[in-house]
């Protein structure tokens, strides 16, 4: 699969549901930092193929900046663990 047809595939309402179910990983305290680590560069990535020029690209920078805090915040709390 190329970068194109993977920037096809992933919607930027596709990144907001990812956000959305990584803001519940991390709340859950039987998800490992392994886990929420790759669910975070999943995450990221995805919003590297995501089309700016799609519907609703701003709603999936919103919630990238969310999963930004999210991932700064759980950090902190594994470090002072």
């Amino acid at each position: 699969m190329n970068t194109h047809e993977l920037g096809q595939m992933l919607t930027p309402t596709n990144l907001v549901s990812e956000v959305q179910e990584f803001r519940a990983a991390v709340a859950n305290p039987a998800r490992s930092a392994d886990e929420i680590r790759r669910a975070f560069g999943l995450i990221v990535n995805h919003a590297g193929h995501l089309n700016p020029h799609s519907p609703g690209f701003e709603s999936a920078g919103v919630a990238l900046k969310e999963a930004v805090c999210m991932w700064h915040d759980c950090q902190t709390t594994l470090r002072s663990h």
